[in-house]
């Protein structure tokens, strides 16, 4: 999948140690923010870990990634096409590792509680629209199709960033996942008082006995290899969708036909 990147737009600041962020933190998330609350008063020692450890991670890749980029851009001077290559190299690992870091930090922010939530009424369709736009030239380098049906009208009472987020997630996993040329489908309606937000793909589908396993931290489906990842972003997608009292599900999934995941939101 292509896992959550940007891990600081939705957080609160980071809360003393030994004590739970305030309620308020959570905004409208209500009863679905306390999935798997830390004891009250308590912050879980991995999650504090794991904030310390990103925090202390972050600002040498910052420094790698700033080197890689002068040295690629020339301004520390021209480099022969091999050192050129490897430059690059090292800079998209870079990027890689702050996108795992950015991953990780999000993680410990949920397991502490830490999460801010602004859930007001959205209108849908230019959130898909704009995923749309953000994976268009990958599709038009691979070949791929993304298609989008949601109504105009359609609106969810969510945290616009948080859905980004999730929707992204979702297709960047189906285009991964898909055999070439890649065809995924998004497709919106409302359903009583919420509202279903259905993503399909052409992918190898999901086993049985993985359907809930692959919700769970750092679990990555089969075919995992085709990109790099850390087994987080279907996590953080569930968390995110729960805390907005809605859900993430895998509705349906066939042996070499494809999978379909379900993103329940609550209507306005």
């Amino acid at each position: 999948m292509g896992d959550v990147t940007v891990a600081d737009t939705q957080l609160s600041p980071r809360t003393p140690r030994g004590k739970q962020a305030a309620s308020g933190d959570v905004g409208a998330a209500g009863t679905a923010a306390a999935a798997h609350p830390p004891a009250a008063g308590h912050v879980s020692s991995e999650a504090l870990f794991l904030d310390i450890a990103v925090h202390e991670l972050r600002s040498p890749l910052t420094v790698i990634q700033g080197y890689a980029s002068l040295l690629e851009g020339g301004d520390l001077g021209s480099l022969e096409a091999p050192a050129l290559k490897a430059v690059r190299v090292i800079a998209a690992k870079a990027r890689e590792a702050q996108e795992i870091a950015s991953s990780l930090l999000t993680v410990a922010r949920l397991e502490s509680n830490e999460l801010r939530i602004d859930s007001t009424a959205t209108p849908l369709r230019p959130l898909l629209e704009a995923a749309h736009d953000r994976v268009g030239p990958r599709l038009d380098l691979d070949g791929a199709s993304l298609s989008l049906d949601c109504p105009a009208d359609l609106e969810v009472l969510a945290d616009a960033d948080l859905v980004t987020r999730i929707i992204d997630n979702l297709v960047n996993n189906a285009l991964i996942y898909s055999e070439q040329p890649a065809s995924v489908s998004v497709a919106a309606g409302g359903a009583r008082a919420a509202v279903e937000i259905r993503v399909s793909d052409r992918g190898p589908g999901v086993p049985e006995a993985d359907r809930e396993r692959i919700f769970e931290r750092f679990v990555r489906g089969a075919g995992a290899e085709r990109a790099p990842g850390t087994g987080l972003g279907l996590y953080v997608s569930r968390e995110f969708a729960r805390r907005m009292d809605g859900d993430l599900s895998l509705e349906a999934s066939r042996n070499g036909e494809g999978s379909t995941f379900l993103l329940r939101l609550p209507g306005p």
